[in-house]
């Protein structure tokens, strides 16, 4: 399906980062689509990243959800309730291996109200080494025509 077929919506992400006694949050508004593919749900947006577009493609599915991203970083990886997984992240200084332990994945969207939430929580390890619990949500609605 092509982009141009997508809904625009707004959307808001929230990362929640802790490490150790280190909290940080990152929030993320953009516009972005969304549309569904099969029994498969989309959401499309792009972010900066030190001056550069990273575009990200979100592929939602039952108790599943792959990250995709391309430009300033690349990565590919599939967060599954209650699994491990392995993937990897790069730039253009290096790449690293990821291991995830995902604790959580949901997934909600009001057709009424024309808006949806994602969730996901997971352990993360970057080259082998504790990197963190990460809390990831991501809340979106239709964009209205003006």
């Amino acid at each position: 399906m092509e982009r141009t077929n997508g809904t625009p919506i707004l959307l808001k992400q929230v990362t929640e980062i802790r490490d150790g006694l280190r909290k940080e949050t990152v929030v993320i508004e953009t516009n972005g689509l969304y549309y569904i593919k099969g029994d498969t749900v989309y959401l499309t947006f792009d972010e900066q990243y030190e001056g550069r577009t990273v575009k990200n493609v979100l592929k939602i599915h039952e108790d599943e959800v792959v990250v995709l991203r391309s430009g300033a970083v690349q990565m590919r990886h599939t967060f599954r309730k209650h699994k491990e997984t392995v993937g990897t992240y790069e730039n253009d200084m290096a790449r690293w291996s990821l291991k995830t332990k995902t604790d959580e994945v949901r997934y909600e969207y009001n057709e009424k109200a024309k808006k949806g939430q994602l969730f996901f929580s997971y352990i993360l390890q970057l080259a082998e080494r504790d990197a963190g619990r990460y809390k990831v949500t991501i809340l979106f609605r239709e964009e209205r025509k003006r």
